[in-house]
């Protein structure tokens, strides 16, 4: 008895020794495998700018650098940029940090700090600044499943080599969701208090804007690939407009719904419910902006007076568009431009 009991304490701690040394050696090969895995990305990172500068595009990620030991796995970049002359398309931008955890490797978050300078065709060279802008991302083919952006205090300048001017534009709070399930497309996005300079568009002072959209593409995947740098890349689209809503600081505001598509040509075909909320302070805000149309507006909002109204009783005017001309029953009031 004395023996048997004299053995135990040996027995526990020759457990805990083996235990011990088990937890050690996994740490090791959970660390080497980190490192590896960290190797590799770097190595896959330099192959992949390496190609794109073959191509004729010269991407940068200065300082690439693998983090996140222990729980998680990313790239950090102290600046970065890409260049791309046939196109004439540039961007510059601050650090960039990603990271993903070990146990879902393929769902990436990323923050890129500002300035950026942004230079695209059609437009005059930009500047853009934030305090905050990250994405999330789940990878798929050929797509991503899934990807978030949100911005917040974005101000947009233009280039000025002399130094900063007045802002073109500025955001207090943007996001802008996407979500791809083969053919289907959902795109989501929101702002809050967005105000372009005046006299920008029409010469007129605009009003501070929010607004949202929630818009399916029937077969969003044939957008992919596509060159156009216009509207005209909608054409041969269909989907719905599920909500697209704009609102002015005053609490009036427009909202759209309802299907529509796009022929190859360009002209428009829908039928929309069209909501507005306090319509007297819409057409007070469109008349500051359109001077010479005082008169059709004022007869729509009276119009508006007669159609049916939503559960918050905003009226709501349903309109039917077929090949871009636009009508209310047999009425018609326009037509739209071809996309």
């Amino acid at each position: 008895m004395t023996s048997s009991t004299a053995d135990k304490p040996y027995n526990a701690g020759r457990r805990i020794r083996f235990l011990a040394a088990g937890i050690v050696l996994v740490g090791l090969l959970y660390t080497g495998g980190w490192y590896y895995v960290a190797n590799m990305l770097e190595t896959r990172v330099a192959a992949n700018i390496a190609g794109l500068q073959a191509k004729g595009i010269n991407a940068a990620c200065d300082n690439a650098a693998a983090s996140g030991y222990p729980f998680r796995l990313g790239l950090n970049c102290s600046k970065v940029s890409w260049v791309d002359q046939a196109k004439n398309v540039s961007v510059n931008a601050g650090a960039f940090r990603s990271a993903a955890q070990v146990y879902a490797p393929f769902h990436i978050v990323s923050e890129i700090d500002g300035p950026a300078a942004v230079s695209v065709p059609g437009m005059p060279p930009l500047d853009l600044n934030w305090d905050n802008l990250k994405s999330s991302m789940r990878l798929d083919k050929p797509i991503p499943q899934r990807l978030s952006v949100q911005g917040r205090n974005i101000v947009v300048t233009q280039h000025n080599p002399s130094g900063a001017g007045a802002p073109f534009a500025t955001l207090k709070d943007g996001q802008l969701h996407f979500r791809a399930m083969e053919p289907v497309m959902d795109i989501a996005l929101s702002f809050s208090s967005l105000k372009i300079a005046d006299n920008t568009v029409y010469d007129k002072p605009l009003p501070e804007l929010t607004g949202a959209a929630d818009i399916q593409m029937a077969n969003g995947f044939a957008l992919i690939g596509k060159t156009e740098r216009d509207l005209s890349v909608l054409r041969g689209q269909s989907g719905l407009l599920r909500n697209v809503d704009l609102a002015l600081p005053d609490g009036s505001g427009i909202a759209i719904s309802g299907p529509f598509s796009v022929a190859d040509d360009g002209r428009i075909s829908g039928d929309f419910k069209i909501t507005l909320r306090n319509p007297e302070g819409v057409a007070n805000t469109a008349k500051s902006i359109f001077p010479g149309q005082d008169k059709i507006i004022s007869s729509v909002v009276q119009a508006m007076a007669f159609v049916p109204k939503d559960a918050s009783g905003a009226p709501t005017l349903p309109v039917s568009v077929k090949n871009g001309k636009m009508s209310v029953g047999f009425i018609s009031i326009g037509r739209l431009p071809s996309l």
